[in-house]
């Protein structure tokens, strides 16, 4: 009986610290748009670094793979939200998977932008 107490009192913690993060949102799709919205303007962002060459080789190597690292990370995201804008039939494992990502998505958005905190840019673009 204990055991499944402890179990129990576990789970709810671990449930709760997962609902702090989306408290400031009325629901999960609220914070799951939220989240694909920073993604694709800190791609954005970086795609007018890129091109305006106003990063060292090194430093823009380095923005990119972290970059190339948040894409895996909400590949899920992505394609659950191209799937909702051509009206494709989504299946509820799916929508699971995509739900359960928005964290690592979200943890991986948050690299990037403080690793263009630290970066010394040339100029403002």
């Amino acid at each position: 009986m204990k055991l499944r107490y402890r179990l129990f009192l576990l789970l709810f913690s671990l449930s709760s610290l997962s609902a702090c993060t989306v408290m400031s949102y009325k629901t999960r799709a609220d914070y799951g748009k939220s989240v694909f919205k920073r993604q694709n303007a800190l791609s954005t962002e970086i795609m007018m670094i890129d091109g305006e060459m106003l990063l060292s080789e090194d430093d823009m190597d380095e923005l990119l793979d972290e970059e190339a690292e948040m894409q895996k990370a909400c590949r899920l995201l992505n394609d659950y939200a191209l799937k909702k804008i051509n009206k494709e039939s989504i299946s509820l494992l799916f929508k699971k998977r995509a739900n359960d990502s928005i964290e690592d998505c979200a943890d991986s958005i948050g690299n990037v932008e403080s690793l263009l905190e630290d970066l010394e840019i040339d100029d403002e673009y």
